[in-house]
């Protein structure tokens, strides 16, 4: 396999199997043929840590340092409107984003108490799609969601690999921001086999 054109590590969270293959079935309509995210890379980026020509072996221990005992709350995330463009289409979160900035903030000062700084931070939360050039009205897809757990990802940029490099659990969200929406209903078992892929 040729050498990535970067190494990308980045904080995110990815949504269970029920909630990916829902995301998966909106890549069509978002005119995402060519270059579609796979499903099981189907990822909420927090912010990106690094790029770096090489791979980088020291990145995962400190974070691990930073975050080993965090002690983090999720929250809870409206998924709703798929919009496009000539970048791609996603799938971004709607109303306000208070819980969102008070989350990364208490992240990132994690990070900072080891010198870790972010050098792309995620101000507008969305699940890429693609990267299609695309045009379409915006649809909705509403749906809520608390993200059980932190990655720590390493893309190999160009290759359309994925390593996962950490995880860290987090703790229920403050009593009062539970979902209670409308859920998404079980993969059918014959669209989950073929959705894995």
């Amino acid at each position: 396999m040729p050498k990535p054109d970067v190494y990308r590590y980045f904080l995110a969270f990815r949504p269970d199997p029920v909630l990916r293959y829902w995301i998966a079935s909106l890549r069509q309509a978002a005119g995402q043929h060519e270059r579609q995210i796979r499903e099981r890379h189907l990822h909420l980026t927090l912010c990106v840590l690094l790029e770096s020509l090489e791979r980088d072996h020291f990145i995962a221990p400190r974070v691990e340092a930073a975050l080993a005992g965090a002690d983090l709350s999720s929250l809870l995330l409206h998924l709703g409107r798929v919009g496009g463009g000539d970048g791609g289409a996603a799938l971004y979160t709607i109303g306000r984003k208070a819980g969102y900035r008070a989350f990364c903030r208490t992240l990132f000062g994690h990070l900072a108490a080891r010198d870790i700084m972010p050098i792309l931070e995620k101000h507008q939360p969305h699940v890429t799609l693609g990267h299609d050039r695309c045009g379409f009205e915006p649809f909705t897809f509403l749906c809520e969601w608390v993200p059980g757990e932190i990655l720590l990802i390493e893309s190999e940029h160009g290759n359309g690999i994925h390593n996962v490099l950490g995880s860290w659990p987090l703790r229920p969200p403050p009593q009062g921001s539970f979902p209670f929406g409308p859920t998404l209903p079980p993969i059918p078992p014959m669209q989950a086999a073929a959705g894995s892929r």
